[in-house]
């Protein structure tokens, strides 16, 4: 039985024993239906995660991916892709404290990608940097690098502050199907594969993040959403 807190997702601080319970389920290894601003996302600690890879590999656990270990079937962060039906090649975005992160677990960060985090975060984009090392190897993408978001909802901040690490996070939906906006609108099949679940109602914005690369003086919109192309080319020139 998942256990669901319905909470006031706009609430500044929000609801103790929700945080705390949901992070202690995290950090256990366990899988979380959370909202963002955005959408609602699937997310793991990053740390559990790392931490269930190491113990795999030292087990001879099968389950690799780019040459790296993977954590086990049953570890959180390898349920996000049978969940979402979603090939294991593929990675997860991660929610970061703020800017500061930038440099934490990215790796030589441009001058452009850091003013689009001045100006946007914590928001609704997501910036694609170059893997440091503390990175995980099975968490980057085959190019080496992670993508990072300091989301805007308290849900998440108060998340990400409790668990004292990222929080790995994805659209809560089947591949390819709608991200849900609204607590309701999750998919039934989802909302049965987790261990527990903050509904905060409809998320604020109802659109997916923009995603942005910024590499070797090209900026790329990798997908459209909640902040227009214009704001960001708006704060690129101004760089």
């Amino acid at each position: 039985m998942v256990r669901v807190y319905r909470i006031d997702g706009a609430a500044r601080c929000p609801h103790g024993l929700a945080i705390r319970d949901v992070a202690h389920t995290l950090l256990a290894g366990g899988l979380a239906l959370v909202p963002t601003e955005t959408v609602y996302g699937l997310s793991v600690a990053v740390d559990a995660a790392a931490r269930a890879a190491i113990a795999a590999a030292e087990t001879d656990a099968p389950g690799t991916a780019l040459g790296c270990p993977l954590p086990p079937p049953a570890s959180g962060y390898r349920r996000i892709f049978d969940l979402k039906q979603r090939d294991l090649a593929q990675t997860v975005p991660w929610l970061v404290g703020g800017i500061e992160d930038l440099d934490r677990y990215g790796r030589a960060v441009n001058d452009v990608t850091r003013a689009l985090a001045q100006a946007c975060w914590p928001g609704a984009l997501t910036l694609i940097v170059d893997a440091n090392e503390c990175v995980p190897r099975f968490m980057q993408a085959s190019d080496g690098t992670v993508a990072l978001r300091a989301s805007a909802s308290p849900v998440i901040q108060a998340l990400v502050r409790a668990c004292s690490c990222p929080l790995a996070t994805t659209s809560a939906n089947t591949h390819g199907a709608p991200a849900p906006a609204s607590f309701s609108a999750a998919e039934p099949r989802i909302l049965a594969g987790v261990d527990v679940a903050i509904d905060a109602q409809e998320t604020p914005c109802q659109d997916a993040s923009t995603i942005v690369l910024a590499r070797g003086g090209s900026v790329e919109i990798v997908r459209h959403g909640a902040i227009s192309d214009e704001e960001i080319y708006r704060v690129v020139q101004s760089v």
